[in-house]
Protein backbone atom coordinates (compact mmCIF):
# COMPACT_ATOMS: atom_id res chain seq x y z
CA UNK A 1 0.00 0.00 0.00
CA UNK A 2 2.73 2.13 1.16
CA UNK A 3 4.81 1.91 -2.71
CA UNK A 4 1.07 2.79 -4.37
CA UNK A 5 1.46 5.73 -2.50
CA UNK A 6 4.95 6.81 -3.18
CA UNK A 7 4.09 6.25 -6.69
CA UNK A 8 1.09 8.01 -7.31
CA UNK A 9 3.24 11.00 -5.21
CA UNK A 10 5.73 10.47 -7.96
CA UNK A 11 3.59 11.04 -10.72
CA UNK A 12 1.65 13.66 -9.78
CA UNK A 13 4.69 15.86 -8.97
CA UNK A 14 5.80 14.46 -12.58
CA UNK A 15 2.88 16.03 -14.19
CA UNK A 16 3.08 18.96 -12.19
CA UNK A 17 6.82 19.46 -13.78
CA UNK A 18 5.25 19.72 -17.44
CA UNK A 19 2.56 21.89 -16.50
CA UNK A 20 4.84 24.76 -16.28
CA UNK A 21 3.85 25.26 -19.96
CA UNK A 22 1.64 28.37 -20.35
CA UNK A 23 -1.92 27.37 -21.58
CA UNK A 24 -3.15 29.62 -24.88
CA UNK A 25 -5.78 32.08 -23.55
CA UNK A 26 -9.00 33.94 -25.47
CA UNK A 27 -8.73 37.46 -26.64
CA UNK A 28 -9.09 40.30 -24.02
CA UNK A 29 -10.21 42.51 -26.69
CA UNK A 30 -13.68 43.14 -27.71
CA UNK A 31 -15.36 42.92 -31.22
CA UNK A 32 -17.65 45.86 -32.84
CA UNK A 33 -20.21 44.42 -31.74
CA UNK A 34 -18.85 44.69 -28.04
CA UNK A 35 -18.49 41.23 -27.28
CA UNK A 36 -15.17 39.37 -26.36
CA UNK A 37 -12.84 38.25 -28.82
CA UNK A 38 -12.86 34.54 -29.56
CA UNK A 39 -9.85 34.28 -31.09
CA UNK A 40 -7.03 32.32 -28.97
CA UNK A 41 -3.42 33.65 -27.87
CA UNK A 42 -0.31 31.81 -27.06
CA UNK A 43 1.90 34.94 -26.23
CA UNK A 44 0.33 38.38 -24.73
CA UNK A 45 -2.95 39.21 -24.45
CA UNK A 46 -4.25 40.52 -27.76
CA UNK A 47 -4.95 38.34 -31.08
CA UNK A 48 -3.52 38.66 -34.22
CA UNK A 49 -6.66 41.19 -35.55
CA UNK A 50 -6.13 43.32 -32.24
CA UNK A 51 -2.73 43.75 -31.67
CA UNK A 52 -1.28 46.86 -33.44
CA UNK A 53 2.37 44.99 -33.26
CA UNK A 54 1.36 42.48 -35.34
CA UNK A 55 3.56 42.29 -38.31
CA UNK A 56 2.50 39.47 -40.99
CA UNK A 57 4.37 37.10 -42.51
CA UNK A 58 5.36 38.07 -46.07
CA UNK A 59 4.33 35.50 -48.65
CA UNK A 60 7.31 34.04 -51.20
CA UNK A 61 6.20 32.50 -54.20
CA UNK A 62 7.30 29.18 -54.98
CA UNK A 63 9.31 28.13 -58.17
CA UNK A 64 10.10 25.44 -59.83
CA UNK A 65 13.73 23.91 -58.40
CA UNK A 66 16.61 25.35 -60.97
CA UNK A 67 18.86 22.15 -60.32
CA UNK A 68 18.61 18.66 -62.61
CA UNK A 69 18.33 14.82 -62.02
CA UNK A 70 21.21 12.50 -62.28
CA UNK A 71 19.21 11.93 -65.95
CA UNK A 72 19.96 15.24 -66.87
CA UNK A 73 16.35 15.84 -66.28
CA UNK A 74 15.29 19.28 -64.98
CA UNK A 75 14.11 18.97 -61.74
CA UNK A 76 10.58 18.92 -61.02
CA UNK A 77 11.00 20.16 -57.24
CA UNK A 78 8.79 23.57 -55.73
CA UNK A 79 10.69 25.57 -53.88
CA UNK A 80 10.47 28.44 -51.73
CA UNK A 81 14.66 29.05 -51.20
CA UNK A 82 15.85 32.22 -52.41
CA UNK A 83 19.00 30.41 -54.26
CA UNK A 84 15.97 28.78 -56.68
CA UNK A 85 17.08 25.61 -55.42
CA UNK A 86 14.90 23.13 -53.83
CA UNK A 87 16.07 20.79 -50.37
CA UNK A 88 17.97 18.37 -52.81
CA UNK A 89 19.79 20.53 -54.76
CA UNK A 90 21.11 22.88 -52.27
CA UNK A 91 24.56 22.77 -51.28
CA UNK A 92 24.93 22.46 -47.47
CA UNK A 93 27.32 24.55 -45.21
CA UNK A 94 29.29 22.76 -42.56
Amino acid sequence: MRKLKLSVAALLIAGMSFAQTTEPTQCTATTKKNVQCKNVVKDGDLCYLHNPNYVKKTNTKSVVCSGTTKAGNNCKNKTKNSNGYCHLHTTKKD
